[in-house]
């Protein structure tokens, strides 16, 4: 097996080629990275351009990606109500990790999905939500994609928590 330095100056660790830093290097090169990363979208997001650039992003992902949210249903003053009390009734707790998040960190999800539901109180019961976080809440949503109506009817709070830690 063929093997060569790693790039970070001062580093003698042999690594195989194709690969440019040891595993050493390369976590605190991503590490370094996400920090950037998130520093920059902090600051793009305290001004006019990023503001408007976040606005346009949730405007295209509502219409696009997720059309029931534009519906009516999560624009009503009963969702806005129910969502805030499941938010006051979980304390802005990710029901997955168990981390504290802020008021719009956090989406009030349903368990079982509201389109397999066939009424407006089975839509609005609090005992099938639950506070999800963004990356949660589209991780679990491109899980749903992938499944039936029949087998997301009996699927559990538990289960989800399983599959979505993981």
């Amino acid at each position: 097996m063929r093997l060569h330095r790693c790039a970070e100056v001062g580093c003698r660790e042999l690594i195989k080629l194709g690969f440019d830093y040891c595993d050493e290097h390369y976590s605190k090169r991503v590490a370094v990275y996400h920090q950037r990363r998130d520093e920059t979208r902090a600051l793009n997001s305290r001004t006019l351009k990023g503001q408007h650039a976040k606005a346009e992003y949730f405007k295209q992902y509502n219409e696009v990606v997720r059309p029931e949210l534009g519906h009516e249903f999560y624009q009503s003053k009963q969702w806005e109500r129910i969502s805030r009390y499941v938010k006051q009734r979980d304390m802005y707790t990710d029901a997955v990790d168990g981390k504290v998040y802020d008021q719009g960190d956090l989406i009030a999800d349903h368990i079982i999905p509201r389109r397999l539901l066939k009424s407006k109180a089975e839509q609005l019961d609090v005992d099938n939500l639950w506070l999800l976080s963004r990356s949660h809440h589209s991780h679990k949503t491109a899980i749903e994609n992938k499944m039936t109506d029949e087998q997301l009817k009996h699927i559990s709070r538990e289960w989800w928590k399983k599959v979505l830690k993981n």
